[in-house]
Order: structure tokens, then sequence, then C-alpha cells
């Protein structure tokens, strides 16, 4: 099989006939995309290194590594505990395969006992950097998308960073920032990523892989709704809820509070309509009702 094509962004050999695309994003690093879902495996010389493993993408993958491989997977990295992007690990584990997840990822799927998921046999939880054949992985647990953790992994040779579900190139994030439940990490993770010298971004759905630009963009999305939902926030008067019966304080905090969502969330849709990103009306509402669980209760 060929191996080792330089990076074009175009479709490999019959592709198209297996309803996915494949593309070498850096040599010997491909992406797998049925243009919703995408991830990324890579070539070392010692096996392949399978980035998740995503249920909608489960039938592709075997037949788009064996397009430029006939090496076996080998290593499984866990970018976060999501049953979308590894309910088809079980599928290319053997009693060889080595799993690789962040602490957090790891306890779950062990408490857990998913089938579909098994259980990682290596743990990340702390910075590591791991070198696989002739590859280097810098693996950074962090939390920025789920309650159990994160792995924000970078291939500074290939100048390739994996980031699953922090932001697509033409999209929003969608309900809730793609349900994000920790605000205050994911608002930071843009900086990060950015002090990093990478020229492509996966971020786990979509049909292109993000670059710099796009990280940019989407940080300058979420701190807007950040401090649009802030100053909103900021001109909450809550005392008259008080001063009515007890039996209407929660009716009338949730008629108040959702204001502050919506208001925003008008706003939002409204400055960001035509933006090279697409879905502002449909999900900035959802943003700031997200963001504004983080304002009132934690920042």
């Amino acid at each position: 099989m060929v191996t080792g094509r330089q990076g074009s962004g175009q479709n490999l050999k019959g592709s198209r006939d297996h309803k996915y695309s494949l593309q070498e994003v850096a040599s010997g690093v491909y992406l797998i995309t049925d243009t919703n879902y995408h991830n990324v495996f890579t070539t070392t010389g010692d096996g392949v290194v399978l980035f998740d493993a995503p249920t909608p993408l489960v039938g592709f993958i075997e037949p788009a590594i064996r397009e430029v491989t006939d090496d076996p997977v080998t290593h499984l990295v866990y970018t976060h505990v999501h049953n979308d992007h590894i309910g088809g690990a079980s599928q290319f584990v053997t009693p060889d395969t080595k799993i690789y997840a962040g602490a957090g990822t790891a306890e779950f799927l062990e408490a857990r006992q998913d089938p579909a998921r098994p259980v990682p046999t290596h743990i990340f939880a702390e910075d590591t950097t791991l070198t696989i054949g002739g590859r280097t992985f810098e693996i950074a647990p962090d939390r920025f998308h789920t309650v159990t953790g994160d792995l924000l992994i970078n291939m500074p040779r290939e100048k390739v960073v994996v980031a699953i579900d922090t932001l697509g190139p033409d999209w929003m994030p969608i309900l809730d920032f793609s349900i994000t439940a920790d605000m205050y990490g994911y608002m930071k993770i843009f900086d990060r990523i950015l002090g990093l010298d990478f020229d492509v971004l996966v971020g786990g759905h979509d049909e292109h892989v993000a670059r710099r630009s796009d990280v940019e963009l989407t940080r300058g999305y979420v701190h807007d709704v950040y401090q649009t939902v802030k100053r909103v926030h900021s001109e909450l008067d809550t005392s008259w809820i008080y001063a009515e019966e007890r039996r209407d304080e929660q009716r009338l905090a949730l008629e108040l509070f959702s204001s502050v969502w919506v208001d925003a969330g008008k706003e939002i849709a409204e400055r960001w309509k035509g933006s090279p990103v697409q879905g502002a009306e449909l999900w900035a509402e959802s943003h700031c009702r997200a963001m504004f669980l983080y304002v009132n209760w934690t920042d």
C-alpha cells in the first residue's frame, strides 16, 4: 500500500465510492469525514495510531486505513468520554491494542464497563510526550468540554492539533457550545491552542479541518457571548422576585433568568448574521443560556 503521501487536501482514490472522504492533512496524517463527523489516524512505522472511533464513521475507518497502509491499529487514543466519538472503539481493539485516555475518562469507563468503549490500558494524569514509531505526540490532559476531562493533542513536527468538540471551521458550535460542561475551561482552551505552532486543527466535526484563523474567529464569538451575557445579566434586578409570594418564586425566577439568554441571544444572532461561519441564528440562544449558567453561578 502507499504511505507517506504529501498533504494535498485531495480525496484519495476510492474514497467517494465508500461515501466518505479521506484527506492527507500532513505527511502520514489522514482525516476521515462524512461531512458531519471527522477523525484522524496516522501511520508511524510501528502500527497505526487512531484518535477516537466515532460511531457515525465506524464503517469507514477500516476501509480508509486500508487505502494507505496494511498496518494494524496498534494504538487507540480516547480524546474524551462521549460515546458519539468513541462508541465504535471496540471494533478496533484486540488484546494487544494499547488504549490511551485521560485519568477522568479512564475512571468513568472503568466504572461504566461499556463493551463499546473498552477500558483504557494507559492513562494520562499529566502532560506527557509520547513517541510511537517515528512520531511524537504531546498529550495534555485538560478540561474544556466534559466533566471527566479532555485531551489536547499536538503533533509538533506535523503541525497538527487534535482538540475534539472545540470548533468546526464552517459552523458555530451546536447546542450549549456542543454541550460543554466546563465553560471556564472552554473559554481558555482557544488561547492554549493558539499558543501552539500548528497549521491544522482537527475538531471532530465538519467537512474541513480548521486553521488558525478559524480558532481566532470562534474565540471571538465565544468571548462576545460571554461579554454580552455578562452585561445583560448585570442589569438584572432580582429583589422583586423575593417580594412576591414564595409559591411564585420559581416561576418568576425562570421568567427573569430566561430573559437574559433570550435578549442576549437575539443580540448575538443579529451581530453575527453574515459571519463566515453558519449557525448563529440557530444556536445563539442556547449558547447564551449555557453562558448564563456560568456567569450567574460560577464566574
